[in-house]
């Protein structure tokens, strides 16, 4: 295993963007104004003072209705979550709501935008309300001679606290529009970029590979692998510059090759850093950008969907609880939810076993979740340790978000190498199919190579 030679240095915090008001130049009615009586609707008639939590569902609510009719792939798998990041379910805030049925109130708002604004094409990038009350839309219009506009109407209701919405992503959307709309263009650049895209490419799973892989999961390589093109050039842009940084610490740190070089192996590296590493005030990831630039750029729908389920993606921990011929059941401590999956990596197993691993779901709507990457072993300590580990990581979350902190903690953890020093520090054995580690992220003197085990 390679030897840690130097410490990590975190790069500072930058400051919060500042969001300059703006009108649309076309006569349009205001966006914000728009979403405020689309979300009006989400609420119970009558409701004359909503909380502020219920505002902010409904504004969520509003904006996945009104992208979804302009065709953005956004999942509603992902709707649930993010209302519950506002308030947990089963709270006042939910009984706010005219129905739980968040499906029947896209509906609803889709048939009001088609009744009310059938030419409208603005797609909103983000929407949030500020803490006097005030309602911020960031927009694109799907018109490419539109450019991005951030709006802000008289406040209506009483405010709650603001979101921090996607900046970096947005600085990258209106530097290339900007490019673009030059009359003159750097044909220079232009050219070296598509040469740099297609080495790029060469060094990409071949079509040979991809044959030779399971379908479902030859599906994943080939939008990770694409993913990872548009990363090495958007992470060239300044408004990246520090992402970039982290990514090179920590490639220069944990020279990621899988053992004997390095117990992370190129996958678990690759999907953490595209994927599970957040910065700036909106805690974007290389991935949320990349979805951003696709869907404003015109990225094929079906790539931006399965781009989106990796952004979704996280590690987990689970216990094996059998074989369904070449197929492993396992059921998530945490959560307690029990799928079938794959393991490409060809190893399966056996019953009892705890697993560090990261699924995806099938890429259509049939068939076992995807183990992307070679699974983790955790040989020790046993399961009640785990069961232990967790009440004491997620000690601070009421029971009702429980389940939506664990899923943070596993994402993101409380730092953003939180996990990555895990796998580097509790490594104990490998073969060629699956990495054995031991130890407990909270307890230093458990993971073998520890800086407290090495002193």
């Amino acid at each position: 295993m390679a030897k840690r030679i130097k410490k990590k240095v975190t790069a500072p915090r930058p400051a919060v963007a500042a969001r300059l008001p703006g009108l649309p130049a076309d006569g349009r009615v205001k966006m914000a104004e728009i979403l405020t009586t689309m979300a009006v609707e989400v609420l119970k008639p009558g409701l004359t003072s909503p909380s502020r939590e219920a505002r902010g569902m409904g504004l969520l609510v509003a904006v996945a209705a009104w992208n979804r009719e302009l065709g953005e792939a956004l999942s509603l798998r992902r709707l649930p979550a993010a209302l519950a990041a506002i308030a947990p379910l089963g709270s006042s805030a939910w009984a706010e709501l005219r129905s739980d049925d968040l499906e029947a109130l896209i509906a609803k708002l889709v048939r009001h935008k088609r009744q009310h604004h059938p030419n409208d094409h603005r797609l909103v990038n983000s929407a949030e309300i500020t803490d006097i009350g005030t309602v911020l839309v960031n927009w694109h219009d799907l018109d490419p001679v539109a450019s991005t506009r951030t709006e802000a109407p008289t406040p209506a209701a009483p405010p709650r606290p603001r979101a921090a919405g996607t900046p970096i992503a947005d600085k990258v959307l209106r530097g290339m529009k900007r490019y673009l709309a030059q009359k003159v263009i750097d044909l220079r650049a232009f050219a070296v970029g598509r040469q740099n895209a297609r080495e790029l490419q060469k060094t990409l799973a071949s079509e040979e590979t991809l044959r030779g892989l399971d379908p479902p999961h030859a599906i994943y390589v080939y939008a990770q692998n694409q993913a990872a093109v548009m990363a090495e050039q958007l992470l060239m842009l300044k408004e990246l510059a520090r992402v970039r940084r982290m990514l090179i610490m920590a490639e220069d740190e944990y020279m990621p090759n899988g053992p004997p070089i390095s117990p992370l192996t190129k996958s678990f590296f690759g999907f953490w850093s595209l994927f599970d590493v957040r910065v700036g005030p909106g805690e974007e990831t290389v991935g949320t950008i990349i979805l951003a630039v696709g869907a404003t750029f015109g990225m094929h729908p079906e790539l931006l969907r399965l781009i989106e389920a990796l952004q979704a993606s996280r590690m987990g921990v689970y216990q094996h609880e059998g074989l369904v011929g070449d197929q492993v059941v396992l059921r998530e401590l945490v959560t307690d939810e029990v799928v079938l999956a794959t393991s490409p990596a060809g190893y399966l197993g056996c019953k009892g076993e705890l697993w560090y691993v990261r699924l995806v779901p099938p890429p259509v709507d049939v068939g076992p979740h995807i183990v992307l990457t070679t699974p983790y072993i955790l040989s020790s300590p046993r399961v009640e340790s785990w069961r232990a580990y967790f009440g004491r990581a997620l000690a601070s979350a009421p029971q009702a978000e429980r389940t939506a902190a664990y899923v943070d903690h596993m994402k993101y953890g409380p730092t953003h190498d939180y996990w990555t020093e895990f796998v580097f520090e509790a490594y104990l054995n490998h073969q060629v199919d699956a990495i054995f580690l031991t130890g407990l992220p909270d307890v230093a003197e458990s993971r073998p190579h520890s800086r407290i085990n090495q002193r």
